[in-house]
């Protein structure tokens, strides 16, 4: 089984950041899950953009690697938390969208009272399950999806 790790990527917010290698860990130790990070392979300080690229990657290398990654997901685990970030989750609302047409359940991780990330229609369509910790959610695919 394979969990695409799905959320805001900003160099200057490093928790965007460390919480995959969190999750994989957890998920790996805990319930023998593989996951697929965006963030494999990349040096992220050597962005420019606050972690939106970098300079060995160029837009369609990055959406083709995740999109293909995303293919071969069994479940995504989204973290839905801006970490105090003010750019948008726009990478990961298209991850959402194409989990959604392939019919990838999606676990995500946000507050109770994140009104936005909960009660949007097309985010709230696309999440399967909702969890207010990162713990919750790797016990939640574990004894669900493993």
């Amino acid at each position: 089984m394979i969990v695409y790790l799905a959320g805001l990527i900003s160099t200057d917010h490093p928790l965007s950041l460390e919480w995959r290698d969190d999750a994989a860990f957890k998920l790996d130790a805990g319930w023998g899950i593989d996951s697929l990070s965006p963030l494999r392979g990349k040096d992220m300080t050597t962005s420019k953009d606050g972690g939106i690229s970098t300079p060995e990657q160029n837009s369609k290398s990055i959406i083709l690697r995740d999109y293909n990654d995303i293919v071969q997901a069994d479940v995504m685990l989204a973290n839905l938390n801006l970490w105090g970030s003010t750019r948008p989750l726009t990478g990961t609302i298209m991850e959402l969208a194409w989990a959604w047409q392939m019919k990838t359940p999606v676990v995500a991780v946000c507050a109770k009272d994140d009104v936005l990330m909960r009660q949007h229609p097309f985010i709230n369509e696309c999440v399967s399950h909702y969890c207010e910790t990162m713990e919750e959610a790797i016990e939640f695919i574990g004894r669900y999806y493993a």
